[in-house]
């Protein structure tokens, strides 16, 4: 009997850890597809900061990542844009202001960073 109780007390606590285990691993792969998703989101904004002017190196560096990543997030950007072949001039019409408010207080903002790095 007691040894019945042991192996049953032994399977639910196996049982607990796949499940725990499960849980973690559905939990880490959600993140890793949130990463992915922030870091096309980041090459998106990245790409418009430098097509504004500013130098790839800077914006590297405020998102602080090596040189090899920054240009994987940039790839990752790139590669999920659709093309000018694929895009249609009624795409460029409507695309709204909101966007290039976007870019211009990213461009500011950028700015004022820039003057406070300087400043270190």
């Amino acid at each position: 009997m007691k040894k019945r109780q042991g192996l049953r007390q032994h399977l639910e606590e196996e049982q607990r850890k796949l499940r725990d285990r499960k849980k973690k691993l559905n939990s880490l792969s959600s993140l890793i597809d949130q990463r992915e998703n922030l870091n096309e989101k980041i090459g998106h904004a990245s790409q418009a900061v430098i097509d504004l002017g500013e130098s790839k190196e800077f914006v590297r560096k405020l998102i602080g990542v090596s040189q090899r990543d920054f240009n994987a997030i940039l790839k990752t950007a790139k590669e999920s844009s659709p093309s000018a072949e694929d895009s249609s001039g009624e795409d460029e019409a409507n695309a709204d202001d909101s966007e290039r408010q976007y870019n211009d207080e990213a461009a500011s903002a950028l700015s004022r960073e820039k003057v406070n790095l300087r400043r270190w």
